[in-house]
This record gives structure tokens, sequence and C-alpha cells, in this order.
């Protein structure tokens, strides 16, 4: 393959503007698409072009790149909107995918002779924009995906490598449920501090102080506090990550005692109207932390 790739990224959100615009300044050129293309006419360029449907967006390119969000909008994608008729040897799904559906997009890859990855990842929309996102990628080592292994050394800062195809969704999934499970603690020990007497600005000083520090309050304490719930990843796609967690804890027979005790605690804040907006908005169902000022 030569050293400039014609990619198309299907799906242009939060975390998929960021990669088409590492991939362009590259020197790689681009069709994108998306379900509002509006939305993302300030990427065109030379070298990005934007089209309004996925047939066109894939029809000269050698690798595809799928940013979706839900199951349903990837089995859209891929068996009704025209994907299949692409000329590409490479797919890979950086989106969270159930690992059922992973596994037929797999099989159905096969039959075209595309080779096919699950390259889920996680970073904010501020990681996809420096090239610093972190890929969880279903094979065993770089040299299996050597054909387009720069993707991820363009828009990464670290691969890691899970194992077979599918075995990246599943690291990401239990990734994600895992980071819940932390900001949800901390929202109840607020809830338990300030119940108590205990001013939430208090407990934050302490556990900046202390053990219980993590990347999740580094990251999130700030928008908690400001009452600034800006997009970096959807309460609604971690609500769906986390059903993908619990359908996979039934069918491994694993015990989820603490995290199984999420999936009302997400609905309420789907009800409330906060879907759309950050994770962390849950402060407004739970802790209940006013802004500072």
């Amino acid at each position: 393959m030569s050293s400039s790739h014609k990619i198309a990224i299907i799906g242009t959100g939060i975390m998929g503007r960021g990669i088409a615009s590492n991939l362009s300044k590259n020197g790689h050129t681009l069709s994108l698409y998306a379900r509002s293309p509006e939305k993302i006419q300030d990427l065109k360029s030379e070298q990005i072009q934007i089209f309004s449907n996925i047939r066109e967006a894939v029809s000269e390119a050698e690798i595809i790149v799928l940013c979706l969000t839900e199951d349903h909008v990837v089995e859209e994608a891929v068996y009704s909107s025209g994907l299949l008729n692409t000329k590409a040897k490479y797919i890979i799904d950086m989106g969270t995918t159930s690992p059922s559906l992973t596994d037929k997009l797999d099989q159905t890859f096969k039959k075209q002779n595309i080779q096919f990855l699950d390259a889920p990842m996680t970073g904010s929309k501020n990681a996809a924009r420096d090239g610093q996102i972190l890929f969880m990628v279903g094979a065993k080592n770089k040299e299996e995906i050597q054909n387009f292994s720069f993707v991820f050394e363009i828009c990464g800062k670290n691969t890691v490598y899970c194992g077979k195809v599918g075995d990246g969704q599943k690291a990401k999934i239990a990734l994600n449920m895992v980071q819940a499970g932390i900001f949800q603690v901390y929202m109840e020990g607020f809830s338990l501090a300030k119940e108590n007497g205990i001013s939430p600005n208090i407990l934050k000083s302490i556990l900046e102080q202390s053990a219980a520090k993590s990347g999740i309050s580094e990251f999130k304490f700030p928008f908690v506090f400001s009452g600034n719930y800006e997009t970096h990843f959807a309460l609604k796609n971690m609500f769906k990550d986390l059903k993908h967690a619990i359908s996979l804890a039934k069918t491994s027979n694993t015990k989820l005692p603490l995290c199984s005790g999420l999936d009302p605690i997400y609905q309420s804040g789907i009800e409330a109207g906060l879907g759309e907006k950050d994770y962390c908005s849950l402060n407004e169902v739970t802790a209940r932390i006013s802004p500072e000022k």
C-alpha cells in the first residue's frame, strides 16, 4: 500500500472529528459520513470530502473506520446503507459494539474477503483532537494489523492488543463499567458527606489528597463542581455500554453485585433529559452538588 491512503470514516461525531483531523494532517485522503453532515462542513478541504450517504463515502476507500454508537446504527450502516459494496480491504470498528454483533460483522466481512478488526477507544474529545486515544484492539499483536496499524499510531497514544477479534470490545465494555462504577461511588460519597454536614468542597479536597484520587476524579470533578456538563462521553452512550456489560455478564455467568445496580441510576438520568450531556451530569440526580461561585 502507498504512503497515502484513502480512508472513509463512517460516523464523524465527537471522536470521529479528531480522528479525521489527525489523519488528514498526516497526508491521508478522507471521505466522511455523518448523519448530520451540516455539522461537519468546517472539516471540508482538499483532502477531506463530505458525503450524504454511506455508499458514496466508501466507494473508493481502501480502509473504512466505523465510529458509530448503538448496535442498530452499526447494523443499518453495514447491511442497509451500501457499505458492503465497498472495494476496501480493511474495516476497523472503533465504536463500542456488542460482542455478538462484532462476531456477526467478522463473519460477514470474511465472506467479502475483508479484514475486520474491533478497536474500541477510550479518551475524551480532547484526546481525539490531540491524537492521544487509547485503543483496545481485537488482535494478538501489531503484525496481524500491519497494513493499517498507522491509523492507531497517528490517532493514539497507545494500542493494547487484547487477543482475537471481539476481545477488544469485551475489554472496553469492562473498562466503561469500571469508570461508571467509580464515578457513582464518588457521587454517593458526596451525598453521604453532604447529608451529614460535610461540604462537598471539603470532601473533594480530601479525596484529591488521598488514595481515592483517580483519573476520573481529576477529569470529572471540575465539570461537576462547575455545573458544566459539556459532552466528552454522553450519558446515553455510557448507559448503552453498561447494558452491554450486564449482557456479557449474563452470558459468562459473572456476578456483578455492585455494578448491576447502575442500570436504574442511568435510567433516571435518561428520564431527566440528560442523555445527550456528559455522564457526569448524573450529579443532577445523585449528589446534586451546586456549582461553585
